[in-house]
């Protein structure tokens, strides 16, 4: 029997990426369940999702929120969804075109030997192309806290991943308190605790080309606190 595989969509204002990048990954000839969750978007991607969805409506699922609700929700929602429906794997990517679909082979082959994949821009150099400096600072500065702090050299901030659902206990999802960005390397850093297989693979990560970023400067203040948060946690036993 074929392994029953769920790919996690969160959108936020992305008409102008989704349905492209829907096709892309469709031309994979691999058979997906696409969940999309859509955190109120006011730009038409409502409705570019209401077209997918009937053009596909027993692969394609829509959770359609009111508002802004955090990325690190919708991970959350869409790995106990996909818990629910006894997928055996779950990918979870971008929609702004960061995480090309050309990437999806070597994650799902990788996971075959492992509980969690992640697309990594540090394996090679020159991996974010046209990102702008103060992005590279940030993502830099980020990946050294985690190393000190952590002792791993993953990227943890990085969405694109395989979890291997068959592997990996649910309960992981109910100590990541935050619903934002810190989410992912809140996440990685448990699964890394519970020893869990945490494999990378090397990719290059683009900025976006259409629309506006999501990232905001109260969001990186939270997620550095969020860090140091976790750590404390992690070190006094707090977490098991």
């Amino acid at each position: 029997m074929k392994p029953r595989i769920s790919i996690i969509l969160p959108t936020l204002n992305e008409a102008k990426n989704i349905s492209r990048l829907y096709k892309l990954i469709k031309k994979l000839k691999l058979k997906f369940f696409y969940l999309f969750i859509d955190d109120g978007s006011n730009d038409g991607t409502q409705k570019v999702l209401r077209k997918i969805k009937k053009n596909n409506p027993k692969q394609v699922f829509i959770i359609q929120r009111k508002k802004r609700e955090g990325i690190g929700k919708a991970h959350k929602d869409g790995l106990l969804w996909s818990y629910k429906k006894k997928f055996n794997f779950t990918i979870t990517m971008d929609t702004d075109f960061a995480h090309h679909p050309n990437y999806i082979r070597p994650l799902l082959k990788k996971v075959q030997k492992a509980d969690l994949v992640i697309g990594s821009r540090y394996i090679k150099k020159k991996s974010v192309p046209n990102w702008s400096l103060f992005r590279v600072f940030l993502s830099s500065g980020a990946h050294l806290v985690s190393y000190i702090l952590f002792k791993h050299k993953f990227d943890s901030t990085n969405a694109f991943r395989c979890y291997n659902l068959n592997k990996i206990n649910k309960n992981f999802i109910f100590k990541c308190k935050s619903n934002d960005y810190d989410f992912f390397f809140t996440s990685l850093a448990l699964l890394n605790l519970r020893k869990y297989e945490i494999s990378e693979i090397p990719m290059t990560i683009k900025g976006r080309t259409e629309g506006n970023s999501k990232m905001y400067i109260r969001y990186m203040f939270k997620s550095v606190f969020m860090m140091f948060n976790i750590f404390l946690k992690i070190k006094f036993n707090y977490l098991k």
